[in-house]
């Protein structure tokens, strides 16, 4: 009798413990769930990035397409206006309307740089307007770029006028700085190669660097219309940021201006009167342009339009011409690297 009950007693212990081991056993995965989740959601907190944070800020940048199919451009902006030879083995498809300008530089099918002076376009973190303050905050201004064989050596006047900052690995930032204002006028994004074939700085180098090949007669006479109808848009752009009338084309003052930049180049020398003695006002005559008043902008040996437009806009009696109310029409003439403008009054 007491055997049984002995037993009995144990087989009821059995049942009771293994009772309490299948209830933890089964409260155990729910527990391990609970603390899997909430791993997932401090995980998940402490990825979350802040909205004005710069990787949130620059995702939709337009410099995030450089060196991407040109068609994750042309999707959203559509095709050019035109399409202008360059000298640097790259076409520039130029966009143009009331309130937005902006070249966009293509090569085999690739974005490979872009200029704006037009504020309305993303470039976060850099915005045209920024004062030289806020962006030196964001970005160092380094007195020397160096890449792959080569380094560029920037001037105190580079570091004034057009520093240039990395905004990564491959893709470089040149920074037109308005001498009067101390605020941003203009951005140029590149990659590492068009910074290359450019050379806008004194440059150092190793072994052997990239070159264009140089164009024939024919393709260099298109290349120069392309950078006199760049001028002449960006000068507009430039009259209209200063709230001032647009200008309008003349082709007897582009006549003028042109056979002025080839006379300085052949004969070597830089001046607004040529070596026959001869100024503006002969040159205006011979080219049958009628006019009230009149003012010539000349410059050389700049990398292209959106280059010496920033140079002119730098130099008091230059931005005079660029600026001044009484002009009505403008003609440009460019020849190799020497840039004329003829402004006048009708």
């Amino acid at each position: 009798m007491k055997i049984k009950v002995i037993f009995f007693i144990a087989a009821i212990f059995l049942i009771v413990l293994t009772s309490v081991l299948y209830v933890n056993l089964q409260d155990e995965p729910e527990k391990m769930m609970l603390y899997h989740q909430k791993n997932q959601q401090l995980k998940s907190e402490k990825v979350q990035i802040a909205e004005d944070h710069s990787l949130i800020v620059q995702q939709h940048a337009l410099w995030k397409l450089l060196n991407r199919d040109i068609r994750n451009f042309t999707e959203k902006y559509g095709e050019p206006d035109r399409k202008d030879p360059s000298i640097y083995g790259f076409e520039w498809w130029i966009y143009r309307s009331e309130n937005k300008y902006v070249q966009v530089a293509v090569k085999d099918e690739q974005l490979v740089s872009m200029y704006t002076n037009s504020g309305e376009l993303d470039f976060q973190p850099i915005k045209i307007g920024q004062t030289v303050e806020e962006i030196n905050e964001l970005y160092p201004f380094e007195k020397e770029i160096e890449f792959d064989q080569i380094r560029f050596q920037l001037t105190e006047d580079d570091l004034k006028e057009r520093p240039v900052i990395k905004l990564n690995e491959n893709i470089y930032a040149q920074l037109y700085v308005d001498q009067y204002t101390e605020k941003l006028a203009g951005i140029r994004v590149l990659n590492k190669e068009v910074l290359e074939v450019m050379k806008p700085y004194e440059l150092y180098y190793w072994g052997e660097l990239k070159e264009t090949e140089e164009p024939n007669e024919e393709e260099k006479m298109a290349m120069e219309k392309g950078m006199e109808q760049q001028i002449f848009d960006l000068t507009n752009i430039i009259r209209q940021h200063h709230q001032l009338s647009t200008l309008e084309w003349d082709e007897h003052a582009a006549v003028a201006a042109k056979t002025h930049s080839k006379d300085m180049q052949e004969e070597n020398y830089f001046s607004h009167y040529s070596l026959n003695g001869d100024g503006l006002k002969e040159r205006l005559v011979d080219a049958d342009a009628y006019y009230l008043s009149a003012g010539e902008n000349i410059a050389a040996h700049y990398v292209d339009a959106p280059a010496v437009i920033h140079g002119w806009l730098n130099s008091e009696g230059h931005r005079d011409a660029l600026l001044k109310e009484e002009y009505t029409h403008l003609g440009v003439g460019v020849y190799q690297s020497f840039y004329t403008q003829n402004f006048i009054e009708k």
